[in-house]
């Protein structure tokens, strides 16, 4: 089954290449860009100039930045800051104090308290004292109010109101798309607008109770009308800058700018430095235009092949996108030898053949497999190309001689293969290396100090390759075969001290390895990892040997002084255990998912049954594992070979039928339980794996010949 990857995943895989791309761009460009060198006037005011110059072409004098600068600010400062007139505040004004009439009618004649209207004006949005309710609980006054408010309220709107006066004495103010001039002490702020309405109706005013009243009302009804407009202003302030004229004069062709020993004066320098920038502008114009182009076109090259990471490992070797930390690994492994490749270039009398490129093959190959080191060779041999400046030759003999060392690497299970895959690696340089001076037509002894170079690259891929693969290992989720052949050793501590304490488990287990590798080289899963996972997969059993079947040699069976409970607890606990150990003894990640996983969420069965047959009040909870369910195929063929190999040796007539039909009921428990869910594993993969088995299990339990005694 191909490994699901998701759009997310892809997505985020597409900006980790993105990254990686710019980072090896910005190192190419940053030590490999050519320095700009301007020429500089040698002219400087009061000089007496030593030949005649005349325009060679029409150029323009450009203002001084300086006095540029000042002359757009003065220009900026005259720009009137730009305002609208919202006509539609007028009507919304009259509409509020509609609305509030409404609701003080309403209330005023409800059978409450005074102070319980008032909360019920304020939750509508009307604040009132208590002074000025009672004003206008009086009908007719509250009548005249009304009539004199929606009349002159109006009228004090088309005044103008601003939140804040403006800055300056006059503004632009756009009214009905009409722009005019208008002084600011024309305008009223909300706090000037209650104190001239006040002022100019004093008809209105009674009391002081009347003057607060006012002022309640007029904070409700005002509406800002004179709104500030920055986008026009900022837009009428760009637009005064730029009317400020950057050029001074212009200077026509076979003008005569200087005579010799014409003394250099102000006007004079300024038109010798305007024909110096010319010069260089025409110069430089289409030069820096291909620059660019290129520049961009190398990126986008550099960003194109990183993609093919993602192609090639999505169509080939999925894995490596589904977990994180195998493509980063891979694109540090690129940027550190396009890092070394870039640096080597700048470096006279360095050949670039001695980047190690075996050394993350040579990585990849015992971290991952052969396939992603081959994808690994290719994607980089195009990189190589455009870093070494389209030279085919050498970044063909760099990758190709370096990719050679997974001809020996397909399996790789000691640290004789380093060696091995290094003679490969100098064999192809040498060959590789000869081909093409031969083709080239090129003397045998000048290819010498690259024979040189290459094999320090060879050298320092070996040593770089044995040490940095067991620090690498510890940083990423997969386990080398070197590491599982020291893990599967018995003499391990582990291990010994299963086959000490627990020595049923300890045969258990190393039946149950058998039968998982048998079953993950039939579906190509890694059978390495399978098997030695399977002698580890119960070392929680050492912590109580005693309380499981496999070890118990007595007639009295420790449970039977226990209760279901208990007993389910001892049992499920030797997963926890099992984790624990596995922890302090550096057991790899992989082995300790499998450990953690081999029983998933399923239950105690036997225990269960028998607490519901002795009437227990149980917690069900303490019957079942607590998983979590296989996660790969590894941990479900563990899961599989494990109760497997326990169901078949609780048979009676172990016959080849009897068997076949247990291995059948295994399985589809576990499916139908769901426990295989998780795993990625497909039935057709499962009916391989129950036909891988059964030569196994009928060889455990084929019956022997009685010998003569």
């Amino acid at each position: 089954m191909k490994t699901y990857i998701s759009t997310k995943r892809i997505s985020q895989a597409f900006v980790a290449v993105f990254i990686t791309a710019v980072i090896i761009y910005a190192c190419n460009f940053f030590f490999t860009r050519k320095d700009i060198l301007l020429r500089k006037t040698v002219f400087d005011v009061g000089q007496i100039s030593n030949k005649t110059i005349v325009a060679p072409f029409n150029f323009f004098i450009y203002q001084d930045e300086k006095i540029l600068a000042e002359r757009q600010k003065v220009a900026e400062q005259k720009v009137l800051p730009r305002y609208n007139f919202s006509s539609d505040a007028t009507f919304k004004a009259q509409e509020n104090i509609n609305r509030f009439f409404d609701e003080f009618e309403k209330i005023v004649n409800i059978t409450i308290s005074d102070s319980e209207k008032i909360a019920q004006l304020s939750k509508k949005g009307f604040t009132l004292s208590y002074p000025s309710f009672s004003i206008l609980s009086i009908k007719k006054d509250r009548q005249f109010l009304y009539e004199q408010l929606f009349k002159k309220v109006g009228i004090l709107q088309e005044k103008g109101i601003v939140i804040n006066q403006p800055s300056k004495n006059k503004i632009l103010i756009t009214d009905t798309g009409i722009e005019r001039e208008l002084l600011t002490n024309e305008l009223l702020t909300t706090e000037r607008a209650k104190e001239y309405f006040i002022e100019n109706n004093k008809e209105l005013v009674k009391d002081k109770k009347w003057e607060t009243l006012l002022r309640e009302l007029l904070d409700m009804f005002i509406i800002e009308n004179v709104i500030f407009d920055e986008k026009r202003t900022q837009k009428a302030v760009e637009q005064a800058r730029a009317s400020v004229p950057h050029i001074v004069s212009e200077v026509l062709k076979n003008e005569l700018i200087i005579q010799e020993h014409q003394k250099i004066t102000e006007d004079i320098y300024r038109k010798l430095r305007a024909l110096e920038l010319a010069r260089e502008n025409i110069d430089k114009d289409l030069e820096e235009k291909e620059y660019i182009i290129s520049e961009i076109s190398q990126f986008i090259y550099i960003v194109l092949v990183l993609s093919l990471f993602i192609i090639f490992f999505y169509f080939f070797q999925p894995q490596m996108l589904a977990t994180v930390s195998l493509l980063r690994i891979s694109l540090i492994f690129t940027i550190v030898l396009t890092f070394l490749l870039i640096v080597v270039q700048t470096v006279a009398d360095i050949s670039p053949y001695i980047v190690p490129f075996g050394m993350p093959i040579i990585l990849l190959a015992f971290l991952v497999n052969v396939p992603a080191a081959i994808i690994f060779g290719l994607v980089n041999f195009f990189l190589f190309i455009g870093i070494l400046n389209w030279n085919f030759t050498t970044s063909f003999i760099i990758a190709f001689s370096g990719t050679s060392a997974v001809l020996v690497l397909t399996n790789p299970r000691s640290r004789g293969d380093f060696y091995n895959a290094t003679f490969y690696m100098l064999i192809f340089f040498v060959l590789l290396t000869l081909l093409f001076c031969a083709i080239k037509s090129e003397k045998f002894l000048s290819v010498l100090p690259d024979m040189k170079w290459g094999f320090f690259g060879v050298v320092i891929s070996l040593i770089g390759s044995m040490v940095l693969l067991a620090p690498i290992e510890q940083r990423l989720p997969v386990i080398t075969n070197i590491h599982l052949l020291e893990l599967g050793d018995f003499s391990r501590p582990l291990l010994k001290r299963l086959s000490e304490v627990a020595s049923g488990t300890y045969h258990h287990s190393i039946i149950v390895g058998n039968l998982a590798e048998a079953a993950a080289k039939s579906i190509d899963a890694n059978s390495f990892l399978a098997r030695v996972s399977s002698y580890y997969h119960d070392i929680g059993k050492t912590k109580n040997p005693e309380y499981f079947i496999e070890n118990v040699t007595d007639i009295d069976n420790p449970h039977n002084n226990l209760s279901s409970s208990d007993s389910a607890k001892i049992v499920k606990r030797h997963v926890e255990d099992g984790v624990k150990l596995a922890k302090e003894n550096h057991i790899p990640r992989g082995i300790i998912d499998i450990i953690q996983q081999h029983h998933g969420t399923s239950q105690i069965s036997y225990f269960y049954k028998q607490s519901k047959n002795d009437g227990e009040k149980i917690n069900k909870e303490d019957f079942y594992y607590n998983g979590p369910k296989p996660q790969s195929k590894e941990s479900a063929i563990v899961m599989i070979a494990d109760i497997v190999e326990s169901s078949t040796k609780s048979l009676d007539n172990p016959a080849y039928d009897e068997i076949k039909d247990t291995v059948r009921k295994v399985i589809n428990k576990l499916v139908k339980t769901e426990q295989l869910s998780e795993s990625s594993i497909s039935l057709q993969e499962l009916k391989i794996i129950q036909e891988s088995i059964m030569p196994i299990l009928v060889g455990i339990y084929q019956k022997r010949i009685v010998y003569p005694t």
